[in-house]
Order: structure tokens, then sequence, then C-alpha cells
């Protein structure tokens, strides 16, 4: 930038030169008029030894610095207390040990696993598998019965087209009640 700034002044110079006239001469009325080629060497003033710096146009961070910001402090407010808990558990409560189960005692369905999170898990959220099996056997029950309901439907239907007795052979009648025998004024009524 400097060596441009300086090959500007050169040839400013030169050119004023070859012209005869000096940069810069001033007419009347206090400078006001200017005659000759305006003086086009101006300081240039860039920060440091880097060049020209430019304004680069680029979308904000803000909302990112926001979002990312928030994120972690939500994540560090829910995770902070988890780790602390679950930590908590596993020092002063630890793992199940596995005992021999006394004499007619049935145990429960989560106290088959191991660890207290999982069994507090297993106990509140998860059914027993004994309510599970019965639910999908109960499912598999219902579906089977529409699957016999439709063979035999089937069944019945080929049996009416067989003998011709199905329900498109029979016409609805008038009831003869509702015929009216009366001598009529009109005939329309």
């Amino acid at each position: 930038m400097a060596a441009m700034s300086l090959l500007q002044r050169a040839s400013v110079t030169a050119l004023a030169a070859l012209s005869g006239r000096h940069p810069g001469t001033r007419l009347g009325f206090g400078g006001f008029l200017v005659r000759g080629f305006p003086k086009t060497a101006a300081p240039v003033r860039h920060s440091g030894n880097h060049g020209k710096r430019l304004f680069v146009i680029k979308p904000s961070g803000f909302y990112d610095k926001r979002f990312l910001s928030l994120l972690r402090f939500y994540i560090l407010l829910t995770g902070i207390p988890v780790v602390i808990g679950i930590t908590l558990i596993n020092v002063f409560i630890g793992e199940a040990e596995l005992a021999e189960i006394p004499e007619g005692y049935i145990p429960e369905h989560w106290e088959y696993y191991k660890h207290p999170i999982s069994r507090w898990i297993a106990r509140n959220f998860y059914e027993c598998p004994e309510k599970h099996y019965e639910k999908t056997m109960a499912v598999l029950d219902i579906e089977a019965e529409k699957a016999d309901l439709r063979l035999k439907e089937l069944e019945v239907r080929a049996l009416m087209r067989a003998r011709g007795d199905g329900p498109w052979y029979q016409y609805p009648t008038v009831d003869k009640a509702l015929i009216s025998h009366s001598p009529k004024a009109t005939p329309d009524n």
C-alpha cells in the first residue's frame, strides 16, 4: 500500500512537470478556485504494518453465543444434581448382592436387577412381566376370535350363495294395514 501511494505521488508530480504547471497553483478569492491538477496525494492511515484493514460484513454471533451459553447453563443445571445423586447412590447404597431366596418368598419383578437405579426404574415405570404376558395373550385371543368369525362369515356366505337363500333374493313387501280402503274424493288422495 505504501508503494502504491509513493507511485501515485510520483506520477502526479511527473504529469505536472510535463504540463508546465505547478500542482496546486491557486487563483484568487482566498484559494477558492484551484488551477491545475488537484492534490491527489493524501496521507493514508493503516493501523499497524498489516496492510489495509477491510470492513468484513458477517452475520451476528450474538444469538449463537446466547444459545450456547443457555444450553451450557441448563445442561449444568440438570447435570450437576444428577451426577451428585448417582454418585451418592453408588457410594452409600451400592449394588445388590446375590443371596438365597427364603422359603415361601416370591421376589418382585424389580428385585432381579442389580443396580438400585435400575430397580427404581423397573418398579416405577415398567410393568411386571406377568402383566405384560397376560396383556399380550388377551390381544392374541381377541385376534384369534376375529379370524374365526371371518372364516365363519365366509362359510355362511358361500352356503347362502349355493342354496339361494341370501338376503338378495328377498324383497320387502308393504304392510297391508297401511293401505287405506276408504272412498277417495280425488284420485290422488
